[in-house]
């Protein structure tokens, strides 16, 4: 953690260390899935993904989450890792 004010840390170029990580899905991709076998829809880095896409966008609660996902256009759910959940190709 930075000791000076935010203002600079925020500045301040990244590590090295912190550029060879890869993006957001392949760091999310190394957490383990807590969810049990038995209703999985979705992968678990896409759930994610589509969380923090809603929380970026000012999603504060579990409910906004969800109607963020429900009003997000289909290619922008096929982008983040949905699969389609219906015979109609519906995400």
């Amino acid at each position: 953690m930075c000791r000076q004010s935010a203002t600079v840390c925020l500045v301040k170029s990244p590590t090295r260390q912190h550029c060879a990580t890869g993006g957001l899905a392949d760091r999310l991709a190394t957490l383990a899935d807590p969810r049990c076998r038995r209703g999985k829809r979705h992968p678990f880095v896409a759930v994610l993904l589509i969380a923090c896409s809603a929380v970026v966008t000012g999603a504060k609660s579990f409910a906004a989450i969800d109607e963020w996902a429900t009003d997000a256009p289909q290619d922008v759910l096929a982008r983040l890792g949905a699969r389609t959940a219906t015979v109609l190709a519906v995400r």
